[in-house]
């Protein structure tokens, strides 16, 4: 089974994936089974609740190919968490894009109360790296703070992309035996490392399509030369685990 983890419903800026049967005919042509949507519209409208709804409309329209995760402004809190639980959403993906993000300092003020919601809701929890804004610690810190106060639970590092940041990235998954990474077309050497140091169980694709075509992302892992069970958990394997199916 292919699993993409990331793609988005209603992109800000490009104009594919306006409407579920668009997202459905993308992963019919790329051999994706199944995808989690992303609200990301909500970078650019600051429209959450809207936002989410959208997304939760499209999967249970669609429960055998899709699920989804909702998302928030980080100072609602736990209390959001809950209505986006409501909606039969999967999990909670923080994004940090145009600079959205609160400082090192505020992580566990604002971070953790929703990753431990999102763990008495049975919910995953993920944290966006767009910008990588400096942080004491490095570019990864933040989820290493949550991956720490909730070492029981999975904290999905996402949209892994920029090159010079892959040391912290691997860095983070050696630190937290509970962080996994979500890569997309990325440094062969690098994803083949955390392949082989972390495990290809702590791995799962993400396109974030329409920015990356999703078999763009397959071949590439397929391109990887790693064994066949490891490719299996990265495409698919590791995510239907997370996510319950």
């Amino acid at each position: 089974m292919i699993f993409d983890t990331a793609v988005c419903l209603r992109h800000p800026h490009l104009p594919q994936g306006r409407e579920a049967g668009e997202i459905l005919r993308a992963m019919d042509r790329a051999g994706v089974d199944r995808a989690a949507l992303m609200p990301f519209e909500a970078v650019q409208r600051f429209n959450w609740r809207e936002a989410n709804g959208r997304v939760a409309a499209a999967c249970k329209a669609h429960p055998d190919r899709l699920c989804g995760w909702g998302t928030l402004n980080h100072y609602d809190g736990p209390e959001e968490t809950d209505h986006i639980a409501g909606l039969g959403l999967r999990g909670v993906r923080i994004f940090t894009s145009w600079g959205f993000t609160p400082g090192t300092g505020l992580i566990e003020r604002f971070y953790v109360p929703i990753a431990e919601k999102c763990r008495e809701r049975g919910m995953l929890f993920s944290i966006e790296h767009e910008g990588h804004v400096p942080t004491l610690g490095g570019a990864v810190y933040s989820d290493c703070i949550v991956a720490d106060a909730l070492p029981d639970r999975p904290v999905l590092m996402s949209r892994c992309w920029s090159w010079g940041f892959w040391p912290d990235y691997l860095a983070a998954l050696q630190e937290c035996p509970n962080l996994v990474l979500e890569v997309g077309v990325a440094p062969s050497s690098w994803i083949r490392r955390a392949a082989g140091e972390a495990g290809a169980d702590r791995m799962v694709m993400g396109s974030w399509w329409p920015e990356q075509e999703p078999a763009a992302v397959i071949a590439h892992v397929r391109g990887l030369e790693l064994s066949k069970a490891d490719e299996e958990k990265i495409l698919g394997g590791t995510a239907a685990r997370l996510f319950g199916g």
